[in-house]
């Protein structure tokens, strides 16, 4: 059986707030849990994200709970967080650029080789009703999490 080429998930989104501000927030990888409704735990080893930091994940959905293990690849800061998960074999990359009057936030998922690994197809079908059904969930998950990254960024310091 050969597997579909499946094409990269992205969004993006305007925050009002300075490339610093996000970027600040965005660092702070263990507070994804709060932002994404996929993401349910992280540990990172070292405790600080920069590049070569590994992470161990639990990710939910539904009834459903399975572990990732990703590696940072890519620390620019304020301009990019891309980090590579283990088993689905997927980059995820943040994307900051000045937008006007604060900054354009891209977040998008490749699939390396353009192709779900055979762990994936395995679980999708298992626990989260196809592959095709949880991209759909997942890139909507990519929106609210932009959003909820925005609303962060985007309320006054106390």
């Amino acid at each position: 059986m050969r597997r579909p080429r499946i094409a990269p998930l992205e969004v993006e989104r305007h925050v009002a707030a300075p490339p610093e501000r996000v970027w600040s927030l965005l660092i702070q990888q263990d507070r994804l849990r709060e932002w994404s409704r996929e993401t349910a735990w992280q540990w990172f080893l070292p405790r600080r994200v920069r590049r070569g930091t590994w992470s161990l994940n639990l990710n939910r959905s539904g009834w459903f709970v399975w572990p990732t293990l990703s590696r940072y690849a890519r620390v620019a800061p304020c301009r990019r967080l891309c980090f590579y998960v283990f088993g689905p074999a997927a980059w995820w990359t943040y994307d900051l650029a000045p937008a006007g009057d604060g900054t354009a936030v891209r977040l998008r998922r490749d699939l390396s080789g353009e192709r779900s690994s055979w762990l994936s197809i395995v679980v999708a079908a298992i626990g989260l009703g196809g592959a095709p059904a949880h991209d759909r969930r997942l890139k909507a998950d990519m929106a609210a999490t932009l959003d909820a990254l925005a609303t962060a960024a985007e309320t006054p310091q106390t």
